[in-house]
C-alpha cells in the first residue's frame, strides 16, 4: 500500500536519454535492505527503534531538524517511514513540516518506497484536506468555515453558530485550539497573535459532544485494524495517546488530563468507514477518531498519521502495536530488496 511515484512507471515507457544515447538514469540498489525513519521528536521514537532492532530490521533515524538532502541523490535506504508530527512546530521546529513534504516528494520522485509518504503527510498536515476527503466519502463531519487572517471574521461572523471551536488547520495534540462561547468572545481575540498566529489558517468548527463524552479512536497498519480505544479528555482538546504527552488546560488554572479505555468490541460498522478513510488518505499506518452523538450520528473529526501505541491498551487487548508495524515493514522490505532496479536521476556530465 506504501506510496510510490507514479513517475518512476512513465521512464520505463518513455525512456529518456542523453544526446550520447545514455539513460538520464542510473541503477541503484542497496547492498543491505534498510529504513530511514523520518522524524522530528525523539520523545517518539524509542518503542519504535526497540522494536525495529528487536525485528533484526536495519534502521537510521533521520531527524529533519538537522537533515539537509541532494535532490539528485537523497535516497539512502530501501525504503522510509515518515513519522514527522504535524505539532512539531509546537516544540520550536517550524521548518520540520516543510522539510519532509520536499524530503518526501524528492524520494519518492526518486522512486523511494514511502510508508506514509507525500499524500498522506499533507492529509496528516491539513484538516481542510481531511474533511474534504471525508466529505468526498459521504461520512458525517462537523460544519466547519476557514479563515487565514482576522479579517474574514468580521465579513463572516453573523454566518457562524456558538460555542464553535477555533483550531489551525495544520495542528497536533491539541495544538492551538480554544473554545469561543460567543460573537464578542471571538471579536475580543481577533487581533491576538497568539490567537491567530501569522501564516496559520485557521478553523471555526462547530462543537461536537459524545454521548458518552468520549472521542473513539481506531489503529490500523497495512489496512489491517489493530486496536479501538475510547478517550475521555478533561479539561484539554490533547487526545494524544503518548504516555508523558503535556496536556495544556483549555483554561488557565485547571487540571488538564486524559483517561484512555481500551475497546475490544468496536463496531465493525465504524471500522470499515475508518479503514475506507485511510484507504483514500493513501495512509499505511494510522488512525481515525469520531464521536458518536446522542441523536444516533457518528461524526469523524480526525486522521492520524504519527502512530503512538500506548502499553496499558496493548496489553488489555492483547496486541504488539510497533512488532506488528515492524512485520509490515520486514515484508515490503523484501518486495523492494527483490527488485531489480531502482532509478535514480544522472547527475548532468557523470
Amino acid at each position: 500500500m506504501a506510496q510510490q511515484k507514479d513517475s518512476q512507471r512513465n521512464t520505463d515507457l518513455i525512456s529518456p536519454v542523453t544526446e550520447q544515447g545514455e539513460s538520464l538514469f542510473i541503477d541503484d540498489h542497496p547492498t543491505v535492505p534498510t529504513v530511514g525513519v523520518i522524524y522530528e521528536n525523539d520523545a517518539w521514537l524509542k518503542p519504535l527503534f526497540e522494536a525495529l532492532a528487536n525485528s533484526g530490521i536495519a534502521h537510521e533515524g533521520i531527524d529533519v531538524r538537522s537533515h539537509g538532502f541532494d535532490l539528485l541523490s537523497a535516497r539512502e535506504h530501501t525504503l522510509y517511514l515518515n513519522r514527522v508530527s504535524p505539532s512539531s512546530y509546537m516544540r520550536g521546529n517550524a521548518g520540520a513540516i516543510s522539510h519532509a513534504h520536499a524530503l518526501l516528494a524528492t524520494l519518492e520522485a526518486t522512486g523511494s518506497m514511502v510508508v506514509n509518504g507525500s499524500r498522506s503527510f499533507r492529509m496528516e498536515t491539513s484538516k481542510v484536506s481531511q474533511q474534504l476527503l471525508m466529505n468526498g466519502l459521504g461520512v458525517l463531519t462537523p460544519e466547519t468555515y476557514a479563515v487565514s487572517n482576522p479579517a474574514a471574521i468580521h465579513e463572516m461572523i453573523d454566518q457562524l453558530s456558538f460555542p464553535l471551536i477555533l483550531k489551525p488547520d495544520t495542528g497536533g495534540s491539541g495544538a492551538l485550539i480554544r473554545r469561543i462561547e460567543n460573537k464578542a468572545h471571538l471579536l475580543a481575540l481577533v487581533d491576538d497573535p497568539e490567537v491567530f498566529p501569522n501564516g496559520h489558517l485557521m478553523l471555526l468548527q462547530e462543537i461536537i459532544t459524545s454521548v458518552d463524552g468520549t472521542i473513539s479512536r481506531v489503529e490500523f497498519v497495512d489496512g489491517e485494524f489493530l486496536l479501538a480505544m475510547k478517550v475521555k479528555p478533561h479539561n484539554t482538546f490533547n487526545l494524544c495517546p503518548a504516555e508523558g504527552c503535556p496536556r495544556n488546560p483549555i483554561e488557565a488554572g485547571l487540571v488538564a488530563d486524559a483517561s484512555f479505555e481500551a475497546w475490544p468490541d468496536v463496531p465493525q460498522d465504524a471500522v470499515a468507514q475508518a479503514r475506507e478513510i485511510l484507504r483514500a488518505a493513501k495512509l499505511d499506518i494510522g488512525g481515525v477518531e469520531w464521536m458518536d452523538t446522542a441523536d444516533g450520528r457518528r461524526i469523524f473529526i480526525d486522521i492520524n498519521a504519527t502512530s503512538v501505541y500506548r502499553e496499558d491498551m496493548q496489553k488489555a487487548l492483547g496486541v504488539n502495536g510497533f512488532q506488528v508495524v515492524c512485520d509490515y515493514l520486514t515484508r515490503e522490505l523484501a518486495k523492494e530488496a527483490a527488485k531489480s532496479e531502482l532509478r535514480l536521476p544522472r547527475r548532468l556530465g557523470s
